[in-house]
């Protein structure tokens, strides 16, 4: 680039004599982007501005100019060269003269004068009431992609909007979840996922709006729709614009896995394969084109990995919880930035790690920052806060006998309500602390103490029935495994290891067997164990998740895992399972309680509401509406026996902002 200027000093360089000296005709490349890069680069490596050129003026649409003043100095001839070999000889010598002196001059001048670089500028680029999700700058930087539900419903759509101003272009308007945006290279079209009934695929839309079609039928199911924003990425366009990488199944009880889509041909090659329960997804092509970074969750566990586009040996980068809420490559190819994040986006930050691995760095901003997009010197993230709480209503045979009121509530996450046996007391899950630990209280909301100090993630309590021991799971040692802790607090007792994940532990009305939920076999299935330690039992096969036993020990309730609909039971000494309500929501495996007699549970048929379920007679009757949205991913309702006090959860309060970082390096 620096030769190409300096041939013709003074004169102007257009775009397309550059080009034709730096890419082959037989080169497919976002020219604009790249030329842009290129000379940014240039600039930087100089120390001035395209504002304040000292070296290189820019023309726009036409070209470039070298103004700069430089001395050539004289050089002598080297003996016996006829004419023809002298003057190629000075021409040569001089160019080679002048382009190593000012080199030299450039490296010593960019440490010595060049000013250090503006630090990165955190704004609020997008405010709108409602939820915006993955974000997504075009190549040049100067739109923004998001998805949004227009401020309250279930639908988003995708709009656009020029970074610095107010007004935003709505690009779809379909009843339809639309999310995920990503663009072509030369800015002109937006690919982006879909979900409805009928119609769930990847589209691709003009990015000014216009006309959009179904380039490929994808397997998301509707009732997937808390994974739209739990495992963000499902899509991304390569940097030559030949392929879509995406994350999909073939079938719905496998994993997922990367697809590439060839735009020319309409050929699909799958990339990656995993037996993890939950698969691989995030996918995210480098600069370059030849690599593809993307998350694998497995057995509890979160990693980043890279894959050669065309194939090859996979490389892990970094393991462990949390990992997977978006994936960006810095523009130099180097590093991934990525967003850390609990459940709901909780506690939330941006990192940073080189492609080849090592220790992350976490960045200096991005605080609640998810689904990070880098283009250029510029990078988006949305920052999301959440406020989640415990409600109480008390409860007379099965009507409501007194309005709810905000029980146990901070400014924080509260969830998993569990009364003890006797309902003097309860257990929950709280990140007032700062992380995922276990909390108790009275009945009447007085006598808080925290149970566990992991600094991590626990959850999911629940008593013995002699109300003396608590058991939970963790992810402190790394994966999830089950502990038991005295109701008084103490050591906790870790009762499983093993390198797949043990979530949401319940025990038998005997006190002898822990039940919990297990991926050790490649999907969620129930397993059971001595309470002292000892063999785990499987007991269901056809899919499993958060187990309990009815008050007489004669059945199991279950649910079938997180990303799946249904309510089922079975003998717990054998027999055939049996689905018992099929209007439970995916997402919402842990909103229901066993009683006696039937089944309180989450009904979101219409109006979120709490209904109960006579298993005798199969008659549901409403109990009461939620005064707010039902919080997803925990367990949300708990019964006293005592006195029919009824707990349950709530997402009181959810902002999700599109923040924008200026002068990212």
């Amino acid at each position: 680039m620096l030769a190409a200027l300096l041939e013709r000093p003074g004169e102007i360089v257009t775009r397309e004599e550059l080009r034709s000296k730096l890419w082959s005709a037989d080169t497919f490349v976002d020219f604009d982007h790249s030329l842009n890069a290129a000379i940014k680069r240039l600039r930087d490596a100089l120390g001035e501005s395209a504002e304040t050129p000292i070296f290189i003026e820019t023309l726009a649409r036409r070209g470039y100019r070298f103004i700069g003043n430089v001395e050539i100095p004289s050089m002598a001839a080297p003996a016996r060269l006829n004419p023809a070999q002298g003057l190629s000889f000075r021409i040569g010598g001089v160019l080679g003269g002048v382009i190593a002196c000012l080199s030299a001059w450039l490296l010593y001048s960019s440490h010595l004068f060049r000013p250090k670089a503006a630090p990165p500028a955190v704004t609020t680029i997008v405010t709108n009431v409602g939820e915006k999700h993955t974000p997504s700058l075009s190549p040049d930087g100067q739109r923004l992609a998001f998805a949004w539900n227009g401020g309250a419903g279930p639908h988003f759509n995708l709009y656009v909007k020029v970074v610095g101003t107010e007004e935003s272009l709505q690009l779809t308007k379909q009843a339809s979840i639309d999310f995920n945006p990503v663009w072509s290279p030369d800015g002109r079209y937006i690919a982006f996922c879909r979900i409805v009934q009928g119609g769930t695929g990847i589209y691709i839309i003009p990015s000014l709006g216009g006309v959009e079609r179904r380039v490929r039928e994808t397997h998301w199911q509707e009732e997937e729709f808390y994974q739209v924003f739990w495992y963000f990425g499902r899509l991304s366009w390569s940097p030559d614009g030949n392929l879509l990488a995406y994350s999909d199944r073939t079938d719905s009880n496998e994993a997922t896995s990367i697809f590439l889509l060839s735009l020319d041909s309409m050929e699909v090659r799958k990339l990656t394969s995993t037996q993890g329960s939950i698969g691989d997804y995030n996918p995210t092509f480098s600069p370059d084109g030849r690599t593809l970074a993307f998350n694998r969750g497995s057995q509890g566990v979160t990693s980043i990995y890279t894959t050669p586009v065309s194939g090859g040996t996979e490389q892990r980068l970094i393991s462990g919880v949390q990992f997977g809420w978006g994936l960006a490559w810095t523009p130099d190819g180097r590093d991934i930035v990525f967003a850390r994040a609990g459940w709901l986006a909780d506690a939330g930050w941006l990192w940073k790690i080189s492609r080849r691995g090592g220790e992350p760095q976490r960045m200096q901003f991005g605080q609640q920052g998810v689904e990070p997009s880098i283009r250029g010197n510029r990078l988006v993230y949305a920052r999301q806060t959440e406020n989640v709480n415990i409600w109480r209503r008390k409860l007379n045979s099965l009507a409501s006998a007194a309005p709810s009121d905000r029980f146990i509530y901070s400014t924080r996450m509260e969830s998993g309500p569990q009364f003890s046996p006797d309902g003097k007391m309860i257990a929950f899950e709280s990140t007032r602390s700062g992380a995922y630990e276990l909390w108790a209280c009275r009945s009447d909301g007085t006598g808080l103490i925290q149970l566990t100090h992991f600094n991590s993630s626990a959850g999911t309590p629940r008593w013995s029935p002699d109300g003396q021991q608590i058991a939970f799971d963790s992810r402190a040692p790394g994966n999830a495994d089950i502990f038991v802790i005295d109701s008084q607090g103490g050591s906790p007792r870790r009762l499983t290891n093993e390198p797949s994940s043990e979530v949401v532990p319940s025990w038998s009305r005997d006190g002898r067997w822990i039940y919990f939920a297990s991926d050790r076999t490649g999907r969620d299935e129930v397993w059971k164990m001595p309470s002292t330690g000892g063999l785990p039992v499987q007991v269901t096969h056809h899919g499993g998740f958060a187990a309990l036993e009815s008050p007489d020990g004669r059945f199991l309730y279950y649910a079938k895992g997180m990303a799946l609909r249904g309510l089922w039971r079975i003998p717990t000494h054998g027999g055939e399972e049996v689905e018992i309500i099929d209007s439970l929501k995916a997402g919402h495996w842990g909103y229901w309680a066993v009683v006696e007699n039937g089944v309180y549970y989450l009904d979101t048929t219409a109006k979120p509401r709490i209904a109960f379920l006579d298993v005798n007679t199969r008659r549901t009757t409403r109990v009461f509406d939620l005064e707010n949205r039902p919080a997803t991913q925990a367990p949300g309702l708990a019964i006293s026996s005592i006195d029919g006090t009824i707990l349950y959860t709530q997402l009181d309060a959810l902002s999700r902002d599109i923040m924008l970082v200026e002068n990212f390096q």
